[in-house]
């Protein structure tokens, strides 16, 4: 079985608390690379025989494996729909090894009003000075579409799609989940903000700053464990 048990088994983890967060829906989507083959793990069309999936039951077995190009290698599942966002950010991004793709309740509506999210405060600091939009709002689902997708991204770490979602990256399943915490919490913040007054932005030199302090593996780990020792505590997750 391609994907080490440990990769499936995190995958499968962050669908599960990103559910527990509200944020992830019966549409969203995950996705790593697969260390050994370049091929990629994703969560399916369909799960265990019935039409659609449920990401708060999502199990290392229900994940569909799929070669660079889309095409499905392992898995009796179908892969998703939008499978070209994974093949194209993927193939632009030799650095990151998982990509979510989220329908953000809150960052998503900064895309359907034309206001950028941008970094209110510390915890907003790793997506630099506005998050990036990609226009095409459609569903991403063919190849050129993936390009398009992570073209808008660049070398950051999340995009939006016009009035769709967003597409979050990370070096590995815990920076993308912790990644996507961010962008939502940071949304919220400045929608809460911008009902007192207008929201002030963190200047350049205090953002570098900002960034440096809170996005790297210790305070990624940090916030990663939390939400596991949530889910636990809630039942959600056993031990």
């Amino acid at each position: 079985m391609q994907g080490s048990k440990e990769l499936r088994e995190k995958l499968a983890i962050a669908c599960r608390l990103l559910y527990m967060e509200g944020l992830m829906d019966h549409a969203g989507l995950a996705g790593a690379r697969i260390p050994e083959t370049g091929n990629l793990l994703l969560n399916p069309r369909e799960m265990r025989g019935t039409p659609g999936r449920h990401p708060g039951i999502m199990s290392a077995d229900d994940l569909v494996v799929v070669d660079p190009d889309g095409k499905r290698v392992e898995g009796t599942n179908n892969p998703p729909s939008e499978t070209p966002i994974f093949t194209g950010v993927f193939r632009a991004r030799p650095d990151v090894m998982a990509v979510l793709h989220l329908h953000l309740p809150t960052a998503t509506l900064f895309s359907i009003v034309g206001k950028p999210i941008l970094p209110i405060g510390v915890m907003g600091s790793p997506f630099g000075e506005a998050v990036p939009v990609c226009p095409d709002g459609t569903l991403i689902q063919r190849p050129e579409q993936g390009d398009g997708v992570a073209r808008s991204l660049g070398k950051g770490l999340a995009v939006i799609l016009q009035g769709h979602g967003a597409v979050i990256v990370g070096a590995n399943v815990e920076e993308a989940f912790v990644a996507s915490v961010l962008l939502e919490d940071n949304a919220v913040r400045q929608y809460r903000a911008a009902m007192i007054g207008t929201p002030k932005s963190m200047e350049r030199g205090e953002l570098a700053e900002a960034r440096r302090q809170v996005w790297n593996p210790k305070v990624v780990a940090k916030i990663w464990n939390y939400y596991l020792l949530k889910a636990r505590a809630q039942g959600i997750l056993e031990g």
